[in-house]
């Protein structure tokens, strides 16, 4: 059987814990511009201190089976590196 490559998009919410940015949220979409205008969502009614969308490429879900996650957007707050990661 050949698998078909699908694309997952998700966004990572971040949060302070005591004083230090540190993950919250891990949340699936449907699709990119789901993920950016949820994260951008999240950010501006406070439910995070930054949050970054991402897709990557996966070949089978059950498995976690998928390439590296590409940055779509980041709003507010991000740990260090992650704006590098943007594909523009």
């Amino acid at each position: 059987m050949l698998l078909q490559p699908i694309a997952d998009h998700s966004l990572q919410l971040f949060v302070l814990v005591n004083g230090r940015l540190a993950p919250g949220s891990l949340l699936g979409c449907r699709g990119a511009a789901e993920a950016c205008r949820i994260a951008e969502e999240k950010v501006r009614i406070g439910r995070a201190i930054g949050a970054a969308a991402f897709t990557r490429t996966v070949m089978e879900p059950d498995y976690d089976d998928g390439g590296e996650p590409v940055t779509l957007a980041i709003f507010g707050m991000v740990p260090a590196g992650l704006a590098e990661q943007l594909p523009f």
